[in-house]
């Protein structure tokens, strides 16, 4: 029958055990000292070594040969407890026997000698998982037991121990195994079976140390007379490769929603995990970090592969990159308790490009960075700065905003000073001239001020600016608003594109979305990106109008009601009269 590799390889000995050197060699001590202790919490992440330590412990104190505080496997009681034929070697999982009754039932036989080796040793595996009573059960054996008995208890979880149990165990902390140590004892396994470097590395990054998950993702991936190549461990994985995370990672710092969008797509059509994709990505972005920072990348770390981090290190800010692999955190956690992944990760690359509106702490000081860049940039004449928009013709509009004088018909002065006025002196009386004179030679608007010659035509009651004459219709006004946002907003772009016209009603215009898009309206409904939007269709219009963002099926509900609205309203125009209905808004 096939065993698994995990159980195959499952260490036998201290020296067979990875990455636990200091643990290691305390315990080695111990069994060749013989200062044995009565109780041992081994704790850590899953994967770690913890119950093989625990037996190892158990056969190594009880062997009749020890080597170096390692057991022989050859004498009597090693062979016995090897089989698992020994009576005074217990193991129990604490798991699915919580209760205080099977504590007690255990605790009843420890004060039985063991019959055929030295020491007595119960290992209760996720110890964690006892109820309070069956602590309290336990406490005072495990403070006072009989010499030739040992404890071992193993835990994932030492926080949820009660202090008193903590307090009478001799604590060891398994950490996590290093991605070297796991590839080294994964090329002991292969035993002449090819295998690619970066598949060994994919391996033992996504082990994320443990032991124990290596062996069996290998164990999944392995096939008989056959190359173990990296494409074959991330089809199983649900990973991506190198060059997608590269170029995603770029169209993030080049802000482009759409690509990003589309690429998201791409992603779950092939059937690819997100939670794995995020993983994926925070890794690449540490190798970017770590690349930056002149420091050796984890995992497979190729020259080509340092070279093209370096490269795409080259073109990006430090805080940006901090803010993405915070984002890449948060969204993972996030997307353990969603029910759509698709939704997880576009709102997770609409954040990453909308960088500008983002209020946390991260954002900001990769927005700084970006700014103080570009600034010692243009000091330094390697980039040009900005150009100044060329001032706009000034529209009809703004002249007709100005207070216009209004002209009026010039009176017609008598010699005759008013009463209680002295008269003006002849000198310097204005000439008086009837309507029917005829004017002097010199032309009046020579006379007149430059200003007010220019006024003599009226202006047009109702103005309109240039660009609006234009746009005669809301279409028209609607495509040059989309040319305008795709170079004044560009994170908007992206959205509005996978949105559809939804018409011109009221001095409103629509974009409608569907279901599946929902998310899009709240994020084009915020008021900040509402005005931008309405901002430049009213520019486009030549007069005020609205925006906004609604479902497909909203609109159609819309639509619905005003029809038959009006289809009412005309049935009583004929039995009543159009004059004698009054139509009131809801």
């Amino acid at each position: 029958m096939y065993q698994s590799l995990y159980r195959t390889w499952r260490p036998h000995t201290f020296s067979d055990m990875v990455g636990q050197d200091a643990i290691v060699r305390t315990l080695r001590n111990q069994v060749v000292s013989g200062h044995i202790a009565h109780a041992y919490l081994f704790c850590g992440s899953r994967g770690t070594g913890k119950t093989s330590a625990a037996r190892i412990m158990s056969m190594a104190i009880n062997c009749q040969n020890p080597n170096h505080g390692d057991p022989c496997l050859a004498c009597e009681s090693c062979v016995t407890l090897q089989n698992d034929a020994s009576l005074d070697v217990f193991e129990m999982d604490a798991a699915s026997n919580s209760r205080v009754e099977e504590i007690r039932d255990m605790l009843e036989k420890v004060n039985y000698p063991p019959q055929q080796v030295k020491h007595k040793v119960y290992i209760i595996d996720e110890v964690h998982m006892l109820s309070n009573a069956a602590f309290n059960a336990l406490l005072k054996t495990l403070e006072e037991p009989p010499e030739y008995m040992v404890f071992i208890l193993a835990t994932t979880e030492p926080q949820k121990l009660p202090a008193t149990i903590l307090s009478r165990c001799q604590r060891f902390d398994f950490g996590r195994i290093s991605e070297d140590a796991i590839i080294s004892r994964l090329n002991k396994a292969l035993e002449g079976e090819k295998a690619e470097s970066g598949a060994l590395a994919l391996i033992a990054s996504s082990a994320e140390g443990s032991m124990r998950d290596a062996w069996s993702l290998m164990d999944m991936c392995l096939e008989k007379g056959k190359e173990l190549t990296e494409e074959r461990v991330r089809d199983a994985l649900g990973a991506v490769n190198r060059e997608f995370l590269f170029d995603f990672l770029q169209l993030l710092s080049r802000r482009d929603a759409k690509a990003a969008l589309d690429m998201v797509s791409t992603l779950l059509a092939d059937g690819r995990d997100a939670q794995v994709f995020l993983r994926d990505l925070s890794r690449h972005i540490r190798q970017v970090i770590a690349v930056m920072l002149q420091a050796t990348p984890s995992g497979d770390a190729t020259k080509e592969h340092v070279q093209r981090l370096k490269q795409q290190g080259a073109s990006l800010q430090l805080s940006f990159l901090t803010y993405l692999m915070d984002l890449c955190m948060r969204t993972e956690a996030d997307a353990r308790w969603a029910s759509s992944q698709r939704t997880v990760l576009e709102v997770f690359a609409l954040r990453a490009c909308l960088l500008d509106d983002a209020r946390d702490s991260l954002a900001l000081q990769a927005r700084v960075d970006a700014l103080e860049e570009r600034l010692s940039a243009v000091k330094a004449g390697h980039v040009a700065p900005a150009a100044a928009p060329e001032p706009a013709p000034t529209p009809v509009m703004d002249q007709a905003e100005r207070p216009v004088p209004v002209e009026k018909e010039p009176e017609v002065k008598t010699a005759i000073p008013p009463k209680n006025e002295e008269p003006v002196p002849e000198e310097m009386a204005p000439p008086v001239q009837s309507r029917d004179a005829e004017p002097d030679n010199k032309p009046l608007e020579q006379t007149a001020p430059p200003e007010e010659a220019a006024l003599e035509e009226p202006a047009p009651s109702v103005p309109l600016p240039d660009k609006a004459a234009k746009a005669a219709l809301p279409k028209d006004a609607w495509n040059r608003m989309l040319e305008r946002v795709k170079r004044e907003h560009t994170s908007y772009y992206g959205i509005i594109q996978q949105g559809k016209f939804g018409g011109f009603k009221e001095e409103r215009f629509f974009l409608s979305f569907e279901k599946q898009h929902s998310f899009y309206l709240s994020f084009l409904n915020d008021a900040a990106r509402k005005g931008d939007i309405e901002k430049i269709l009213t520019e486009e219009m030549g007069r005020l109008v609205t925006f906004e963002a609604i479902l497909q099926d909203n609109q159609a509900q819309q639509i619905s009601r005003e029809q038959i609205a009006a289809q009412d309203i005309d049935l009583l125009s004929h039995l009543a009269g159009r004059e004698n209905i009054i139509v009131q808004d809801e």
